[in-house]
């Protein structure tokens, strides 16, 4: 499968019917999720690995992991309404090697090879995505995670506190709709930053 043809089938997917404002839901754009699941297919991160989906949200990571080879996937979200979404994208492209975890991401303890996650930005909670860049770390080999680039000095700090190495460090510009009522602007681009980061786990 080539990458435009991931995100293709990407955009097919049906996103949040009940975004809610405090988990910061958006749908990561189909053309970042096809080139962040490619890089780490190229890398070796996807195929015959278990890999954990954090705040999976309605499977955008999980699905293009699973039609990528992946072994088993993890997909760990809190909310029952994304959850009942992702279940139908589940099965129109018939992912049966996915589990759901309804859970906090701070109750999933599950070790895996590779972590896909996009975390709260921040902007409703501050620092609402650390949660997510921790337990990443305490749990898997490799981690893929996007966050706001103006953090970045803040978090290459958090991540070597916690003993993490970023060997890549890719940026993003995209946009946000206008979903949510307090939006005033029809879109925000976004200046995000993806981060790829080995454990030490890591031998």
């Amino acid at each position: 499968m080539k990458k435009k043809e991931l995100e293709i089938m990407l955009q097919s997917l049906s996103g949040f019917e009940k975004p809610k404002a405090w988990l910061e839901q958006y749908m990561t754009p189909p053309n970042v999720a096809a080139d962040i699941i490619f890089l780490a297919y190229h890398l070796r991160d996807i195929k015959n690995k278990e890999i954990a989906d954090l705040g999976a949200g309605t499977g955008i990571f999980s699905i293009g992991a699973c039609v990528l080879g992946a072994k088993k996937i993890k997909a760990v979200e809190i909310d029952e309404d994304a959850i009942n979404v992702m279940k139908r994208n589940l099965d129109t492209f018939q992912c049966e090697n996915v589990d759901i975890y309804q859970m906090s991401v701070n109750d999933f303890s599950c070790n895996v090879g590779t972590v896909l996650q996009n975390p709260p930005f921040g902007s409703q909670r501050k620092h609402a995505d650390l949660p997510f860049l921790e337990k990443a770390i305490r749990i898997g080999k490799v981690i893929y995670t996007l966050h706001n680039a103006v953090t970045i000095e803040f978090l290459e700090r958090k991540i070597g506190d916690l003993k993490g190495v970023i060997t890549h460090k890719i940026p993003y510009k995209f946009f946000i709709p206008r979903i949510y009522e307090f939006h005033r602007k029809e879109k925000v681009r976004r200046e995000l930053v993806l981060l790829r980061i080995e454990s030490g786990k890591i031998k």
